[in-house]
């Protein structure tokens, strides 16, 4: 693993100056830690390419980002994700380089961004396409998003219940997790941070604090009366989170299965 500060940074600029000699590049952004100007030498580079067309297919110009990409460093291993649509293609190359370090590009139409989101840094910008501002929509959480983690919040709960009660405990624990996901979800819109569905990472990266008590949602052991008393545990956690929400119907099942449940 490469330890020079520095490291990231190479594999930027090699995106980069690549993206200025090639016409067909409209744009680079640079997202995660290294775009909130937090990276690291830990950091993988996560970024965004634009591209214009202009007669070519989607698929060439992918497969000429993720060649030039290859050249960046000695790659260990590489993998292709389809994100988009026939009508709007997006592909995210992930590439592993063997010391190391690690992009993860996103390469789509230039027109596929209105601007540059919170959170993030221009890098290059041919067109001027990332001079104004551009809100995308996971940026916040509205009130018919939160009641959608507090309603399944409660939901997971009685998951979990279920499971216990029948001895899958690691059904029970992977339900546990997913409530967990959504307390931490909640806690961030509550604290009013940006990309509040990344919940922890989000949350941690504005170094604010975690929901009190969380640690006790941990299970002592996988066990059904661990998962059982982390489970509670969590309904404590959740329980002013989700109050806002509407959502008593599910909540008062959620707490009949975990009072009910025995292992």
């Amino acid at each position: 693993m490469t330890t020079d500060a520095a490291g990231p940074w190479e594999i930027v600029d090699a995106l980069t100056s690549w993206a200025r000699r090639t016409p067909w590049c409209d744009w680079v952004e640079l997202a995660g830690s290294l775009g909130r100007g937090a990276g690291d030498p830990l950091s993988d580079v996560d970024a965004g390419l634009g591209v214009l067309l202009d007669g070519a297919t989607y698929d060439d110009r992918r497969d000429a980002a993720l060649a030039a990409a290859r050249g960046y460093a000695v790659v260990a291993d590489e993998l292709i994700q389809h994100l988009g649509s026939p009508e709007r293609p997006a592909d995210h190359l992930v590439l592993q380089y063997a010391d190391g370090r690690q992009l993860s590009l996103v390469v789509m139409a230039a027109d596929s961004r209105p601007g540059l989101a919170a959170g993030s840094q221009a890098v290059f910008d041919r067109s001027g396409r990332l001079a104004a501002p551009f809100t995308p929509p996971a940026l916040h959480a509205g009130d018919e998003q939160r009641r959608e983690w507090a309603f399944l919040g409660w939901w997971g709960l009685a998951d979990v219940a279920k499971h216990a009660g029948r001895g899958r405990v690691w059904r029970a624990i992977e339900s546990l997790h997913e409530v967990r996901t959504y307390v931490w979800r909640l806690h961030a819109a509550e604290l009013g941070v940006d990309y509040p569905g990344f919940g922890a990472v989000s949350v941690q990266n504005a170094d604010l604090p975690d929901p009190a008590g969380l640690a006790a949602t941990l299970p002592s052991a996988a066990e059904p009366a661990a998962v059982l008393a982390a489970a509670r545990a969590l309904g404590r956690v959740l329980e002013p989170l989700a109050a806002p929400h509407a959502v008593d119907g599910v909540r008062a099942e959620a707490l009949r299965r975990l009072g009910a449940a025995t292992p």
